[in-house]
């Protein structure tokens, strides 16, 4: 059994964290049994470090920060953090079940990733207000609105666009994934490397995934990028819908 540490929110046993859902799109898409542990935002940190898993990445002071998704695969004793070195393990540790990596296509993978998180600030800033009210603990807001502090000097509802910088933004969001769909425009099938999913579709559709649950579905800007690209993404959305379940 693998175990999934996710980020709780209002419902506690749902994941709303487009950084899970790419984790859990993997998973379920090689069938692998595994169980969810939902983690405040304030636990993460200590709760992921004491577990043995190592750190994402360091803070700002240099210190080790812990991160989800991170798993523990009880079958090895592995402990991996990050979406997509989770996707690599999990490619090579099971290599009988369907490829999030297929092979030819890693370095496909490797720059549309790349691409990804290079340009998708513009909805990190746009959900910042919206992720303050997925909190159901007081803890977890309050943490979440240091560490936007920290990274802007500004709290969750001081960073919220409005007028005419929220609709730049929006423009510039739009403006991404039109570079992304020319990247499928040059795929033989309907999925970025073919007629399968794989991580780089994992990738959009968790952010698609958490835009749709952190804005809301009747979001007018949400209701515009179902409709964007003649429909890409919300074919994109349906077409891995077997795979989004965050049942345990």
């Amino acid at each position: 059994m693998i175990i999934l540490y996710d980020l709780a929110g209002r419902d506690p046993n749902k994941c709303w964290s487009s950084n899970v859902w790419k984790a859990r799109y993997v998973l379920n898409y090689k069938k692998l049994p595994y169980r969810t542990i939902y983690l405040g935002l304030e636990e993460v940190d200590g709760i992921i470090k004491e577990a043995g898993i190592p750190p994402s990445r360091l803070k700002p002071d240099g210190t080790p920060l812990h991160t989800v998704p991170s798993i523990i695969d009880d079958a090895t004793g592995e402990r991996v953090t990050d979406s997509y070195a989770i996707a690599e393990y999990l490619d090579k540790q099971y290599p009988d079940t369907p490829k999030a990596f297929p092979q030819g296509t890693e370095a496909l993978q490797a720059a549309f990733y790349q691409q990804f998180n290079e340009r998708n600030n513009a909805f990190f800033v746009l959900a910042i207000p919206h992720i303050a009210n997925m909190f159901s603990k007081q803890a977890s807001l309050e943490h979440f609105s240091r560490r936007i502090f920290a990274f802007s000097g500004k709290s969750p509802d001081q960073i919220r666009p409005v007028g005419e910088e929220l609709e730049k933004l929006w423009e510039k969001a739009f403006g991404f994934f039109d570079e992304l769909d020319g990247w499928y425009g040059k795929s033989s099938g309907a999925f970025l490397a073919g007629d399968a999913p794989s991580f780089g579709d994992f990738t959009v559709a968790a952010a698609l995934k958490g835009m749709k649950i952190v804005f809301g579905e009747d979001e007018e800007h949400w209701v515009k990028m179902t409709k964007a690209n003649n429909g890409r993404w919300s074919k994109l959305l349906n077409d891995l819908e077997i795979y989004a379940s965050d049942e345990n």
